[in-house]
């Protein structure tokens, strides 16, 4: 199933070319946001871990409930109260440190510091 597909499945919704455009972007930084961490297990030509769609649905799905409230950590109206996290991904490094545990083949790819 393609990224926006499984979105607009999740919320159950059709998305309008605006929204369609706005997800495609929000599934580009949270792939590009795992990444930063994970790159360096991945070989050259690799595709994004399909095994992660998961976290980017997650990603995506918070960064498009915050749509209109970015920038706020909090909001109340008529007795509803939303609190939004202010880093979506602190909730999945666990997730992504067991993924990069068991995809490191053993490699040690911590520097190394070397005096003169």
């Amino acid at each position: 199933m393609i990224d926006v597909e499984r979105i607009q499945t999740l919320l159950g919704v059709t998305f309008d070319d605006a929204d369609k455009g706005r997800v495609e972007v929000y599934i580009t930084e949270a792939k590009q946001a795992i990444l930063v961490y994970i790159q360096q297990y991945l070989p050259d030509d690799a595709e994004f871990p399909t095994e992660l769609n998961y976290l980017v649905d997650h990603l995506v799905l918070a960064k498009y409930n915050k749509f209109h409230n970015e920038g706020l950590k909090s909001i109340s109206e008529e007795g509803l109260t939303l609190s939004f996290n202010s880093n979506d991904l602190k909730d999945y490094m666990d997730d992504i440190q067991a993924w990069i545990d068991r995809n490191s083949d053993g490699k040690d790819l911590t520097g190394n510091a070397i005096g003169w």
